[in-house]
């Protein structure tokens, strides 16, 4: 039987124990920080493919691999459980899909049923399938509406949503475009009304901006980007139009903005012009602008209310 003899502590350089720890702890480090990393990778990628708050099964399709095409009232009843087909009525105060009570601060608190029209639905086709659907379920004075707003996906037996929230506006010259910022899904709203044809055609439209965070859309900005005005020359030469312009560029952190005022007056033609450089910098989850607009500035030397 072999005895192995201890190794005298004299023999032992005395870096070796430094050594030996310092690269243990630079395992140990590699270690946390590859961790760290691929935490941070995972994140991204729930943000860039959103995981479902719900699922929902889908009648199946006569020709198989097909995807069925959904009438009105079944985005009514996918969205909303609640929604009564015969009577065509909803309760408020109930769950939508998710889970939340989505609706419950729009209604009385009494209110137990409302009728609603289950053909007033607006849907917005994005890429990768990806849908963004607004019920209008609570009319409002002057043609305006709220309702629930959702962005799904319509997979071959189910449909996902992934986020929901809460829209105001008028159905009639409403359109949602699905757009990112680096890796958050975010929601445009442009309301557009115009007047006239052709080259005497006059718009007046502005951006409203909803966040998904955690299944949930939230209202963070709005900003204007078509806006006209007419106002009487008070040298008598007849009436100027203000026309103001803006495009938005959406970047990881944040909206940039790039407006133009143009004054016009009668007669003479372009007699004042404007342009402004602004953003919304997403900071703590919320958009902060850097500046006022130009065309509320606009808006407050012609003695005009906004809107």
């Amino acid at each position: 039987m072999n005895h192995h003899q201890p190794i005298p502590q004299r023999l032992i350089p005395s870096w070796v124990p430094r050594a030996l720890a310092l690269l243990l702890g630079v395992a140990l480090l590699g270690a946390c920080k590859t961790n760290v990393l691929s935490s941070k990778t995972e994140d991204d990628a729930r943000q860039l493919i959103p995981v479902p708050i719900c699922l929902k099964r889908l009648p199946r399709s006569t020709t198989p691999g097909a995807v069925v095409s959904l009438s009105s009232e079944e985005y009514w009843s996918l969205l909303l459980p609640s929604y009564d087909g015969g009577a065509r009525t909803i309760d408020p105060s109930a769950l939508d899909c998710s889970g939340r009570q989505s609706l419950a601060r729009l209604s009385p608190p009494d209110a137990r049923r409302i009728r609603v029209d289950p053909e007033k639905v607006t849907l917005a086709a994005s890429a990768d399938g990806m849908k963004i659907v607004w019920l209008q379920s609570h009319p409002l004075s002057e043609g305006l509406y709220e309702g629930l707003m959702a962005i799904m996906r319509q997979r071959e037996s189910y449909m996902e949503v992934y986020a929901v929230g809460i829209h105001r506006g008028l159905p009639k010259g409403t359109r949602f475009t699905l757009q990112r910022m680096g890796p958050r899904l975010v929601v445009e709203a442009v309301q557009e009304a115009c007047v006239g044809e052709g080259s005497d055609r006059r718009c007046n439209a502005s951006t409203s901006v909803y966040l998904m965070t955690t299944g949930a859309l939230r209202h963070s900005a709005a900003f204007p980007i078509e806006q006209l005005v007419r106002m009487p020359d008070r040298d008598g030469y007849g009436p100027v139009e203000y026309r103001f312009s803006a495009s938005a560029e959406y970047r990881d952190t944040s909206i940039e903005l790039t407006e133009h005022l143009s004054v016009n007056s009668k007669g003479q033609g372009e007699t004042r012009s404007s342009d402004l450089q602004r953003a919304l910098r997403l900071e703590n989850g919320q958009l902060l602008a850097s500046g006022e607009s130009l065309w509320t500035k606009t808006q407050r030397e012609l003695g005009i209310k906004p809107r």
